[in-house]
């Protein structure tokens, strides 16, 4: 079939418009509900971008082992426009995500254009924005709020510019994609391996230059992808538009270079937590961390098991298109001897390395998101390449069984993805939890309630980003202060009375909730307020008072107030310490409660962490917890010892009547 240039045209407007609308569709559908909540690692992010409305414009951010800033900066600009939300937080990563799409269209065409015809390269440029666009793993990756989807934007301008600057030779076009490949270093930090990746080609390509300097390279291009591109990295406006693109992104790279160069330890921070080298054989974990973190392409069940990021198990590329994949890397490796094959093959290499590395979570599918979107390519190329043939040489019904089997391909795997994000990630048990929905639903439940009412949480991770975030919408840089609106205990064994706030609420999430016998005898006149999914809320009023009234102090912060003895349904004692001073730092504090016999032996004990963390404490607060026990009938005393890191304390016997 013969198109002319004007039918060719609106064909490829219209499979545009295709992609565009199932892009948009996979990437916002129910996005009010799918991810559910938030994750705590999404929440960092947030509460780093409220450092930045607070005016502390870093351009490193400290929390979980050191973040890149821009990610940070554009969840700060979508806050101030929208506030602080789960959407909001998660905007720019949709948004880098949906831009992702067009870039790789244009990246794609660029590099195509020295060895495919102008027609070709459009429709392997179209092929592989809808093998992104249909691909789970860029659609789950998009519609969570992680930095590391600024890299592959970041990567497809970038390197569309350097092969149009390889292309035309353009000045301006070497300093742009300098300038741009420059902020990958500011996205996420593999970023830091694609000026690896780039002088490393450049070096290849100039060494094989100067190996073939003699020989006549052809000039032409071939429609079967024999063409070259002459002096991509030898000629002297090559290197010097090299050398332009390398200054632009030194001087882009500057001043987070510099603050690496004054804190070292931050820029391998993240890495030494993970390093192969920190193995006791690291050759055996890298050849562990290669073959797990490259199965996870293609290999059923092999993907990544994080729910946050993933079916578990799920490859990146489905039974679909897995076939075009290796078709895809088997002609790249046919064709290595012209540049832009070499320059896909190494992309896809040097762009995993992050995570051959590693030897923790294998495979991580995050740590090899910048071959994005390069990697859609191998597929592309085994489509075009197959269809290319068929339509030259050979018979129309050939032509069509060619062209129905790349549509059901893409079509398959579309519907797939729909189906296991939609559905089967959807609706797995655990996804609500693993992305907070508990702790969101309770943020929800605090902005409702006065901004004067102390609230009193209990909850499996202390101060967890999640709840810091939309529940207190504190800054990072106030994280561990203790005057915050929160104050958290583990409820299951003590509760914080403060007489300066009566009208306190006290909300425990999931398990973390006080025995009901437990919370009537030490709060009796505790009123129910409210239930959740996740959560239920209470006012408690005053404690009960003590069976007997103490003084006893022996250290320098809590002083022991009274206690109580109960024998029946639940058997226990009950403590009630004051609060003298606020201990210097953040130490917890180990509690080991003996029960004596008459002569002073050792009837039981308990040995605990106290269960109100040291920033929770404020002078004069009645801290009162329980200590259950299957009996007390030879209980006559107790003593009570407290440890502080190196501090120790022990307390006198005391009767317990």
């Amino acid at each position: 079939m013969n198109w002319s240039n004007s039918s060719r045209r609106k064909f490829n407007w219209i499979v545009a418009v295709l992609i565009a609308l199932v892009a948009v569709a996979l990437r916002v559908y129910a996005l009010d509900r799918l991810p559910p909540g938030l994750f705590g690692d999404e929440a960092i992010e947030g509460l780093d971008a409220l450092d930045v409305l607070a005016g502390n414009f870093n351009i490193w951010f400290h929390g979980h082992l050191g973040r890149e800033p821009l990610y940070v900066y554009l969840t700060a600009l979508s806050y101030a426009l929208l506030g602080v939300t789960p959407f909001a937080t998660r905007l720019p990563a949709l948004i880098a995500g949906l831009l992702t799409l067009p870039a790789a269209f244009v990246f794609t065409r660029e590099w195509a254009a020295g060895i495919l015809a102008r027609p070709r390269a459009t429709h392997l440029a179209l092929l592989t924005t809808a093998l992104l666009a249909i691909s789970f793993w860029h659609v789950q990756m998009t519609r969570n709020a992680h930095r590391d989807t600024l890299l592959p934007l970041v990567e497809a301008v970038g390197y569309a510019l350097l092969w149009r600057a390889f292309r035309t030779r353009a000045w301006r076009a070497y300093a742009s994609a300098g300038a741009v490949l420059g902020l990958a270093i500011y996205t996420y930090s593999p970023g830091r391996f694609v000026g690896v990746f780039v002088a490393l080609f450049v070096a290849v390509e100039f060494v094989l230059w100067r190996l073939t300097a003699n020989r006549q390279r052809p000039t032409t291009t071939d429609l079967e992808g024999l063409g070259d591109l002459p002096g991509l990295c030898g000629s002297r406006s090559a290197l010097g538009g090299l050398a332009l693109a390398a200054l632009c992104a030194l001087i882009v790279m500057l001043p987070l270079a510099i603050y690496f160069a004054q804190n070292p330890a931050q820029f391998t921070r993240r890495f030494e937590s993970t390093s192969i080298f920190d193995q006791p054989n690291p050759l055996a974990a890298f050849a562990t961390s290669v073959s797990g973190n490259l199965a996870q392409f293609v290999v059923p069940d092999a993907g990544y098991q994080s729910k946050h990021y993933n079916l578990p198990g799920k490859p990146i590329f489905d039974w679909f298109i897995a076939p075009w994949f290796l078709a895809g890397v088997a002609l790249a490796l046919k064709r290595w001897r012209q540049p832009p094959y070499r320059f896909l093959l190494l992309w896809f290499i040097v762009m995993c390395f992050p995570a051959f590395l590693t030897a923790d979570m294998i495979p991580k599918g995050v740590r090899v998101l910048g071959v994005v979107p390069g990697v859609f390519v191998f597929p592309a190329l085994a489509m075009e390449a197959l269809s290319f043939r068929f339509q030259v040489s050979h018979s129309s019904n050939l032509k069509l069984a060619i062209c129905v089997l790349m549509v059901l391909s893409l079509v398959g795997s579309a519907l797939w993805t729909a189906y296991d994000y939609f559905v089967a990630w959807a609706n797995h048990p655990e996804v609500p939890l693993k992305f907070d929905s508990d702790l969101v639903e309770v943020a929800e439940f605090i902005q409702q309630q006065p901004v004067t009412t102390p609230i009193y949480l209990s909850q499996e991770v202390y101060r967890p980003p999640t709840l810091m975030l939309l529940g207190e919408r504190v800054p990072t840089s106030r994280y561990v202060e203790r005057a915050t609106r929160f104050k958290e205990s583990d409820a299951r064994r003590a509760l914080i009375f403060s007489a300066q706030q009566p009208d306190a609420i006290y909300v425990f999430i999931r398990e973390y909730a006080p025995p009901f016998e437990w919370l009537r005898r030490v709060a009796p006149n505790a009123a129910h307020l409210a239930n959740g999914t996740y959560f239920t809320a209470w006012r408690l009023d005053a404690p009960a008072a003590p069976h007997q009234v103490l003084d006893v102090e022996f250290n320098p912060y809590l002083k022991l107030v009274g206690v109580s003895r109960y024998e029946a349904g639940p058997c226990g004692v009950v403590l009630q310490w004051r609060v003298l001073a606020l201990p210097p730092d953040r130490q917890e504090t180990d509690v080991t409660l003996a029960l004596l016999d008459g002569r002073g032996d050792v009837v039981t004990q308990d040995k605990y962490r106290f269960a109100v963390p040291p920033l929770e404490w404020a002078i004069g607060d009645l801290i009162v917890e329980w200590s259950a026990h299957a009996s007390l009938e030879r209980v006559a005393r107790f003593r009570i010892a407290l440890t502080r890191g190196a501090s120790a304390w022990q307390s006198p016997v005391v009767e317990l009547k």
